[in-house]
């Protein structure tokens, strides 16, 4: 939406925002590690990797509105191939 203008001069009032991404440990805990994506009005995307629960993070990032938070049930071990995946898959639907 960010990336493809209307056609009809209305304007999208997108701020940035962030998706925080969450990840368990044993099956039910929330793990020590964490993705914030923070969103830019352009389109642009982010991706910051923490090595603590999302509620502990201390960077700035932490402070812009989040839309949602997401949480993966798999354990902080695949974070890194989770990054992965998501620029795979936004570079083919960009």
């Amino acid at each position: 939406m960010r990336r493809h203008p209307r056609q009809d001069n209305i304007k999208y009032q997108f701020n940035e925002c962030t998706f925080p991404i969450t990840f368990t440990r044993d099956g039910y805990k929330e793990a020590d590690g964490c993705l914030i994506l923070l969103m830019e009005p352009d389109g642009k995307y982010s991706i910051k990797k923490f090595d603590t629960r999302y509620m502990d993070v201390k960077d700035p990032v932490r402070q812009i509105y989040h839309a949602a938070i997401f949480d993966c049930d798999d354990e902080p071990t695949v974070i890194d191939d989770f990054i992965k995946s998501l620029d795979d898959k936004v570079k083919t639907t960009a």
